[in-house]
């Protein structure tokens, strides 16, 4: 069999069980294999265990095991992933994999959300026709309780994932929830489809007599790309080259919608250099590829980029942020990104998908070790008193200021220990979700 790279449009050949399709941070198998010893519990199990030891990027940091003493496939990943770098590798279902990435589509209520404290559970996004958006749900109000429990006793045991319950419609939950004007009631929602838009806000302001395009992205799918597309066009046609691209809440998804993103902002500026470089294991040095820039129909000449990012900011969208940096001047207003510089390969097996960390993204300058995260170079808070891409709210305010002043503005540094806090509380929950809350930021 082959194995083909999707955003490179080259083909590779690999292990003769084995088609990956998708060389991405979360992408799509061409096809599903039947494993040699079948769709059995342990011919399921000797497939993950293969797979692991050839294509894990941390091939030679997976513990000792044997498939046997593991009851589920599931169980014998997670004993063999390397602990302290990974909490990414999963199997998913198939039928979820292919509506995420293929149609922008999961099971969901349709918000998110950021923890401020323990006790302190706040909405920051709403998905236009989900089931909150129906039930009332507005960014910024507070959620108190989960079914009559305390956010403060879900967080100190199970977690937020586990609480709003499975990706399966018709999951249905209450939550005790106060606006923004301290009145509290009780909002029941039931998990359906819902339908993702990438970008559900753009706008171009004018900034001292110059247009500055703003960009809220959401997710790296399929759909992302004619999406990007109609927004640079406009932006193309207004003549902007300083532009905001606002990824506060963008989990990641597929590298090849990065790279085509990346083409977007830099297909003229730095046309035929590197955007990035794709690194794989010991076992499999020959993939190993720069992606360059390729200068697309609407491509625009930019001057400044300011990337708007939190703790949610990740995979893909670091990708796009990491690659810019050499070739334009680029800004990071908000927090600390999330950090995950590393990708997977999505490999079909009996309607399931396995996607193993596979490789590492670096940028033209050899960088991609932020584990830790991008740093910014102006904090700002994300402003839950405000709708996304008000001039007003707290982000997007600083972006604009810089853009103006070419300086950030001053910020108290007690409200930058609270970013440090926030971003550590926040971490530790979205690392504990479930990998599609993981891409999409959505309960």
């Amino acid at each position: 069999m082959i194995a083909r790279m999707a955003n490179r449009g080259g083909i590779f050949l690999i292990s003769a069980w084995l088609v990956i399709a998708a060389g991405c941070s979360s992408g799509g198998p061409d096809a599903t294999n039947i494993p040699v010893g079948g769709c059995g519990v342990e011919g399921q199990k000797q497939f993950v265990f293969d797979v692991m030891n050839d294509v894990y990027f941390w091939v030679d940091q997976i513990p000792v095991v044997d498939p046997a003493n593991f009851a589920t496939p599931e169980a014998l990943l997670d004993a063999m992933l390397f602990k302290p770098l990974d909490q990414f590798s999963a199997i998913v279902s198939a039928a979820t994999d292919t509506a995420l990435f293929s149609a922008g589509q999961i099971v969901a209520f349709g918000f998110g959300s950021v923890l401020l404290a323990t006790d302190d559970l706040r909405v920051t996004s709403v998905v236009a026709g989900s089931p909150a958006e129906q039930g009332g749900l507005q960014r910024g109000y507070r959620v108190l309780m989960i079914d009559g429990r305390t956010i403060a006793d879900i967080v100190a045991n199970e977690g937020l994932s586990v609480a709003f319950g499975p990706r399966e419609v018709g999951v249905q939950r209450t939550l005790t929830v106060e606006d923004l004007g301290g009145m509290q009631s009780d909002i029941t929602l039931t998990k359906e489809v819902v339908t993702l838009d990438p970008v559900p806000v753009s706008n171009v302001f004018d900034v001292s007599g110059t247009p500055v395009g703003y960009l809220y992205f959401t997710i790296f799918v399929d759909p992302s790309v004619p999406a990007l597309d109609a927004e640079f066009a406009t932006f193309r046609n207004l003549g902007v080259r300083n532009l905001i691209v606002d990824m506060r809440y963008n989990g990641g998804g597929l590298t090849a919608v990065a790279e085509y993103l990346g083409d977007l902002l830099g297909g003229l500026n730095a046309n035929g250099a590197v955007f990035s470089q794709t690194v794989f294991n010991v076992n499999n040095s020959f993939r190993n590829f720069a992606k360059v820039f390729v200068n697309q129909v609407n491509s625009i000449t930019l001057d400044r980029i300011i990337f708007i990012t939190t703790p949610a900011t990740a995979s893909s969208s670091e990708i796009v942020i990491n690659g810019m940096d050499p070739h334009l001047d680029v800004v990071v207003i908000g927090d600390t990104t999330f950090g995950k510089p590393v990708g997977s390969l999505g490999i079909g097996f009996c309607d399931s998908v396995l996607r193993p960390i596979s490789f590492q993204t670096l940028n033209a300058n050899g960088f991609g070790d932020f584990f830790n995260g991008l740093p910014t170079d102006c904090p700002a808070q994300d402003d839950l008193n405000f709708v996304i891409g008000d001039p007003a709210e707290a982000s997007l305010a600083e972006a604009l200021f810089y853009m103006e002043n070419n300086a950030c503005s001053p910020v108290p540094v007690a409200q930058q220990q609270k970013s440090v806090d926030m971003r550590q509380l926040n971490q530790r929950e979205i690392a504990r979700s479930d990998k599609v809350r993981q891409v999409t930021g959505a309960h």
